[in-house]
């Protein structure tokens, strides 16, 4: 319970600092991810029912924050170079790559939606990482980064009833997904602390328990 209440903590302060992380004009315009870093990381600490709950507050909070609204869609002027787009929300960012048009930018609730079912992918890996394997809990973290941008850039542009693919998109949601990768080892460190401190077991007690069991 207390090791539950600290990771809502922490994706609480990942939601705040997320708008204090600037962008970098070198690398498209992108910046660390750190939101949804730190949701797959505890993704594979916690059992599937509160994985459920952190991706229903996660997506809430992260839409109620960042959605771009149809009345600010039609105000947003059109042609604006992709490196000079510095919002959070792929949403936003996707809403200054032509003319905007009523109605555009993402459902409020679909990212509640992509974290759950991104969520899910990673519970699937759950049990290599309660195991103290990092290694493809951290690969799969910048592949859920990328899908998560990727799909909700998809569900955009199906929503406009037209698909456009600029090629600084690809480099941005690449990059993004890089940037966001190289910090995972940090995010999962810290989980593993975490753990300890509450008296949580990420690792599966019956490995300690065969490697240390005496003799009979």
């Amino acid at each position: 319970m207390i090791f539950t209440l600290l990771l809502f903590v922490v994706t609480g302060m990942a939601l705040v600092l997320q708008d204090f992380i600037p962008a970098f004009d070198w690398a498209y315009g992108s910046r660390i991810f750190l939101v949804p870093v730190v949701f797959f990381a505890c993704s594979v600490s916690v059992p599937f029912p509160v994985m459920l709950m952190l991706a229903f507050a996660t997506g809430f909070v992260w839409d109620a924050r960042n959605l771009v609204s149809p009345d600010y869609a039609e105000k947003l002027p059109a042609g604006v170079p992709w490196g000079d787009i510095h919002f959070g929300d792929i949403g936003q960012m996707a809403a200054q790559l032509e003319t905007a048009v009523p109605h555009s930018g993402a459902t409020f609730g679909f990212t509640i939606f992509l974290y759950a079912l991104l969520g899910s992918l990673m519970q699937g890996i759950r049990p290599l990482f309660r195991r103290g394997r990092w290694e493809l809990p951290v690969l799969m973290t910048g592949v859920g980064t990328f899908l998560l941008l990727l799909l909700e850039f998809l569900w955009i542009n199906f929503r406009r009833g037209g698909f456009v693919f600029p090629a600084d998109i690809w480099h941005h949601l690449l990059t993004t997904a890089l940037l966001s990768m190289f910090i995972a080892p940090l995010v999962f460190f810290l989980i593993d602390t975490l753990a300890r401190f509450s008296g949580y077991r990420i690792r599966y007690t019956g490995l300690t328990n065969r490697r240390w069991a005496p003799p009979t």
